[in-house]
Order: structure tokens, then sequence, then C-alpha cells
């Protein structure tokens, strides 16, 4: 059961369909696992039917329905295998179809064996999507963000100074956050994270990484 959820405003956004693709890709995750968020956003859907309801009708043209109806026999091309990717149970499936294969056979990349990140081919022009494997034990160079990054622990658990996240939970981190994330000690930790702005590492050895994070 997660612990860390999406705020109102994120699942109300959600629910109007206003929010970026990899920011509402990643809450879909979240919804996915958490019955209460996914309560508390049916709710917001049916008061946005609602509020619908109240606006006063707009007048259409006269062909609008032979227009629908003529679309409705337009062929459909199948999605191809790739693109329904149904092998790895591990991934979440809003995320699936931009996962290519399994977690297991991800073409990792990153600076050392322990921390290794995969990037997500997702149309978006406000944040970039990325997958992070923190392994066992092992933990990530202290920073601090340029913008917001939200992070959805898709397996294992991490912790940082303040709070431990397990599968499932919703974290967001600002400009505001300094943090260094370590995994637990029984298991590799894998999260989805999107972001809007680069990692800013702090200290004297992460200084001289920054110019390689842009």
């Amino acid at each position: 059961m997660a612990n860390y959820h999406p705020n109102n405003e994120l699942l109300m956004s959600f629910a109007a369909g206003q929010l970026p693709n990899s920011l509402g890709i990643m809450v879909a995750c979240h919804l996915e696992q958490c019955h209460s968020c996914r309560q508390q956003t049916h709710l917001y859907e049916q008061l946005g039917g609602e509020l619908l309801g109240d606006l006063p009708e707009e007048t259409v043209g006269t062909n609008v329905l032979s227009r629908i109806l003529d679309r409705i026999d337009e062929p459909v091309s199948a999605p191809s295998l790739a693109t329904l990717n149904q092998g790895d149970l591990a991934i979440p499936r809003p995320l699936r179809r931009f996962i290519p294969g399994s977690l297991d056979t991800l073409e990792w990349s990153g600076m050392t064996k322990s921390i290794r990140e995969f990037d997500i081919e997702i149309e978006d022009p406000q944040f970039k999507a990325k997958l992070y494997k923190i392994g066992a034990g092992k933990e990530l160079p202290e920073h601090t963000h340029e913008g917001n990054e939200f992070t959805y622990v898709i397996d294992g658990s991490f912790a940082d100074k303040t709070c431990q996240y397990h599968e499932g939970d919703f974290i967001l981190a600002d400009t505001q956050t300094i943090h260094q994330p370590r995994a637990t000690m029984d298991k590799d930790c894998i999260c989805f994270a999107v972001m809007d702005a680069p990692l800013k590492m702090t200290g004297i050895f992460g200084r001289m990484l920054n110019p390689f994070m842009r």
C-alpha cells in the first residue's frame, strides 16, 4: 500500500485531462495501485461532468454527425506486438507501451554499475522521463533540483534523510529538496522519474559532475 500520493491538485488535473503526458502517465501508474486516489479521482471526474452539464448548449454545424459516422467506417491499423508490451508484469500497465521488452533486458546506462538509468521516449515538451535503477544498498550522489522531479517507485524501496519510500509511492522533489536516495540492502530499487529541469549535484565531487548532467 502506498504511503505517499499525488496531491489533490494533480489528481484534479489528471481527471480533467490537463497534465503533461509524462506526468499523466506517472499519475496513472499510481492510480493503478492506490484505491483511495482512484476514488478521489473518480469524484473529480463526476464533479467535472456535473459542471459540464450546467454549461449552456453550444450550436454545432448540421453536418457534424455525418462526419463522425463517416470516420467510424475508416480502417484502423491494429497496434503491433511491440506496442502492446504484455511481457513484464513488473512494469505498470500505463508505462508498458513505452518500455521495450522487460526491465531485465533494458539497455541501462550510467556512470557506475550500481546507478543505472534508461531514457523513456514519451512525447512531452515539458518533462523528460527516465527509469532509475539503484543497486541494493547503493545510493545516488547528494543532490538538489533545478526544478521539479516526480518519482514513482516501481520495485524495491529507497530512503533519504527524511523518509523511506516503497513500491507505489509517488514523491515530489523540488528546488528546496537536498537528498541522497539509498536503496535498501535486500534488493535493487527501480523508479520511474519525470523532471522539468536537471539534477544539481552538491558537494565538491558533485559540483565536478554537474557539467556532465546537462
